[in-house]
């Protein structure tokens, strides 16, 4: 018999209607119902969790995330990919695409592979289901990961966090002029072969891939992404507008951290920056952390792209939930100061930033509604990465994704991810 959870008394953000005294009743890794407490509580259930004075949301998605809590996807192990499954939990996300950035293509093929390992895994579930934000717990709980990556799916041992859904894979076909943080040895030329060998190293998991695409090449690989349903996305890039009209004619359909690492706008070369604001088969990624964009320019994008346009995304590194310091990223130096990851010479190299904080702050600085924001971290990417239908909304026949939060703070106090809680605050069922 499958386990039956009934969430009641929340603020449901849910699809169509958000209820104010809301219930959710989930069956194994599936929402059944979605309605009002006084339809819902004569349920026959295993288990209650009273959400009053809580928000019920659709689980975060972070399509773009490198690393965080000292792990990193580049690592290339199944302990690192554990770590950062349960840190993203511990702030909302019940689903995230590990980033591989470029670098020598060995390594990218072989992040690729271990990345591919992992992905849509079954997650076992135990008492570390309590586990608490601090990144000892965080590193215990990888821990007991890894040390039961070997056992059996039905084994039921420890809690592995959010899910890996795919993989993303930043380059390696950008343009040098606006690399940022992406190591300038690991960029090269688009070529259909390196492209084949990456597609099968990540063994049908990768769902983004980013492209510069006015390098010669390049839409003959944005054409081949788009016909194997891999999204298509312009970043670290230098082109113009005619050339992004050009990419988005081959399959290019979304664009990787706005305002970052591409041609700006100008009033006479709109550019990469302008197409994204234009066109409308393009969605834009968006760092809402308040380094990597001002308030003024995700107004902008919010307003021109509304909330079914704007994916919020961390990119975030392994220096994520600890301490400033001294890191690493790509075999670079970065240094942390203040929240803010920067390389040696200036350049920003990622961030520090998590999900739950990117809600509160496009919500603070008046970017977004909240229910806005909630699809901006859910909805929007769940149907970019290909994943509409079941991921991203409260409703019956959807994944049992979801996120508690406390309504005036917004922080996370619990995460649920196909059914199972995998993180909670404080204990609530």
């Amino acid at each position: 018999m499958e386990k039956r959870l009934l969430i009641i008394h929340g603020k449901v953000i849910a699809s169509g209607a958000n209820l104010d005294d809301g219930a959710v009743l989930l069956c194994g890794s599936r929402i059944t119902k979605v309605g009002l407490s006084s339809a819902l509580r004569g349920e026959a259930v295993d288990a209650v969790i009273d959400a009053a004075g809580r928000i019920v949301a659709p689980g975060f998605i972070d399509m773009h995330v490198h690393g965080g809590s000292g792990a990193d996807t580049m690592d290339a192990a199944a302990e690192a990919l554990h770590r950062m499954a349960a840190f993203g939990a511990s702030h909302g996300v019940t689903g995230f695409l590990p980033t591989v950035m470029s670098c020598p293509l060995e390594l990218m093929l072989e992040a690729c592979n271990a990345a591919s390992r992992e992905a849509c895994k079954p997650r076992a579930v135990g008492p570390e289901a309590s586990a608490s934000t601090s990144a000892s717990a965080s590193t215990s709980a990888s821990a007991s990961a890894s040390s039961s990556a070997s056992a059996s799916a039905s084994a039921k041992t420890t809690i592995h966090g959010a899910y890996i859904l795919g993989i993303n894979v930043e380059g390696p076909f950008l343009n040098p002029c606006h690399k940022g943080a992406q190591p300038e040895g690991g960029i090269i030329p688009p070529d259909p072969a390196v492209l084949e060998k990456l597609l099968r190293a990540g063994g049908g998991h990768i769902l983004a891939m980013t492209v510069a695409p006015e390098i010669d090449g390049a839409l003959s690989i944005i054409e081949v992404l788009a016909s194997k349903g891999v999204l298509a996305s312009a970043g670290h890039s230098d082109a113009a507008y005619a050339q992004m009209q050009a990419g988005v004619a081959s399959g290019l359909r979304h664009v990787t951290h706005m305002y970052n690492g591409m041609r700006g706008l100008h009033h006479r070369e709109p550019g990469l920056v302008g197409a994204a604001l234009v066109l409308d088969d393009l969605t834009c990624e968006m760092i809402a952390d308040g380094i990597h964009v001002h308030p003024g320019a995700m107004q902008l994008a919010a307003r021109m792209k509304r909330s079914t346009g704007v994916c919020l995304i961390t990119d975030a590194m392994r220096a994520a939930g600890l301490a400033d310091g001294d890191y690493e990223l790509g075999g670079q130096h970065v240094i942390v100061s203040a929240g803010a990851a920067r390389l040696e010479s200036g350049s920003l190299a990622g961030s520090t930033l998590t999900m739950d904080a990117a809600v509160r702050n496009v919500v603070r600085m008046g970017v977004a509604t909240l229910p806005e924001a909630i699809a901006m971290a859910s909805t929007t990417p769940a149907r970019q990465i290909g994943l509409a239908g079941r991921k991203g909304e409260l409703r019956a026949g959807m994944d049992a994704d979801i996120v508690i939060l406390e309504s005036g703070s917004l922080t996370v106090d619990a995460t649920i991810a196909m059914g199972d809680v995998v993180y909670q605050r404080s204990q609530l069922c």
